[in-house]
């Protein structure tokens, strides 16, 4: 009898799953995922107070959390963050712009998957995740392709973002049955004959793109530097293997013709302490062969304008004369081409040697790395 249950259940969603017209919605839809910044002061506050709530590990009273926002409130880097924020492009639009390139890419690469549709999830955003993500669902596509806008993988951003992504599909959907195995994958919403796969990209560092994206941009100011500081949040200081290959990569693709170290630094977000390796202290370990010559400081877990890449950064080497501070792109041409490559070789189901990490069931993952 169950299985007899659960067989008509995986008809019903089937067809709705194989049947979607699609002049009225995107076969696959892909979701970038980043926490979003605060727009002044006021939603600063509130940010700091949410994000510390999601990072804690623990069940605090609010207060404790508000304490926590209004010690990070006093960081004046963060006002400086805002004040300078207001004299460049958004991150939401800096984002549906990307969203807009990778699209157009998609279809041309992988037509066979599409029509597609990519959209943006902010924890931060005008509107609120879960109902975002209800607005994106209402698309109905087929499948849901999940992926932070971060190539490094840390607990406090891209962990954060796809477990509550996974909390919410798993409290508004169920797991469809093929016989009587559950297909975690593969979700049917709640009271509906709607079903769709999810699947999510957890981390990317390891995919010839960070490497092609910095290093285009390092070439360009080669002639006239003496070396390069890869700059990357304190978080990855205990931590840093992943980042410090992602130098690597990024140095051997030109040729290791000059020196390099990594550095670090308290991000926007976080409490100003001094850290570990400063990016600052890092730049000045470079011995100078002329008054012109610069030392490149590059930002390796970023591949979009944050608060952190454009002024974080920037202010802690702002007394070095010598240091030149590389700033991403979210229009260039590798950046969209690179996660339309990581999209379809997930899509095609290719074993890519520097793709290490595209995870099929993300429910399952985020369970585990919640854990």
């Amino acid at each position: 009898m169950l299985i007899s249950k659960n067989a008509k259940v995986f008809k019903i969603a089937a067809r709705s799953h194989f049947t979607a017209d699609p002049a009225r919605s995107p076969q696959t839809e892909l979701i970038l995922l980043h926490p979003g910044q605060p727009w002044n002061e006021f939603h600063a506050r509130e940010f700091l107070k949410k994000q510390s709530a999601r990072n804690s590990r623990f069940r605090l009273p609010s207060f404790v959390h508000s304490t926590i926002a209004n010690g990070k409130m006093m960081n004046d880097s963060l006002k400086g963050c805002i004040s300078a924020y207001k004299d460049v492009p958004s991150l939401e639009s800096q984002v549906e712009k990307l969203a807009e390139r990778v699209e157009e890419s998609l279809d041309t690469v992988v037509p066979e998957h599409g029509p597609f549709r990519v959209s943006r999830l902010f924890h931060f955003d005008e509107i609120p995740f879960e109902e975002k993500l209800k607005e994106i669902k209402s698309h109905r596509a087929q499948r849901y392709i999940f992926m932070p806008l971060y190539p490094h993988f840390s607990n406090s951003e891209s962990e954060n973002l796809l477990v509550e992504s996974a909390n919410i599909i798993e409290k508004t959907s169920s797991p469809l049955f093929q016989g009587n195995r559950e297909i975690v994958s593969s979700r049917i919403e709640q009271n509906s004959d709607y079903s769709y796969d999810v699947r999510a990209v957890w981390r990317w560092d390891n995919h010839s793109i960070l490497a092609d994206y910095w290093s285009t941009k390092i070439k360009e100011a080669l002639p006239k530097l003496d070396g390069v500081v890869f700059a990357a949040p304190r978080q990855f200081s205990c931590a840093y293997g992943p980042v410090y290959a992602s130098c690597q990569r990024t140095m051997n693709q030109l040729g290791d013709v000059i020196p390099w170290r990594l550095g670090f630094y308290s991000s926007w977000d976080s409490f100003d302490l001094p850290a570990w390796q400063g990016v600052g202290s890092q730049v000045q370990k470079f011995k100078k062969t002329s008054e012109k010559a610069k030392i490149a400081v590059v930002p390796i877990t970023d591949v979009i304008e944050t608060f952190d890449t454009l002024y974080t950064i920037p202010k802690k080497v702002e007394h070095l004369s010598n240091a030149l501070v590389l700033r991403p792109d979210h229009e260039s041409e590798k950046l969209v081409h690179g996660i339309s490559e990581i999209v379809k070789n997930l899509l095609l189901g290719r074993k890519d040697r520097q793709l290490e990490v595209a995870c099929h069931w993300i429910l399952f993952v985020c369970d585990e790395l919640s854990n």
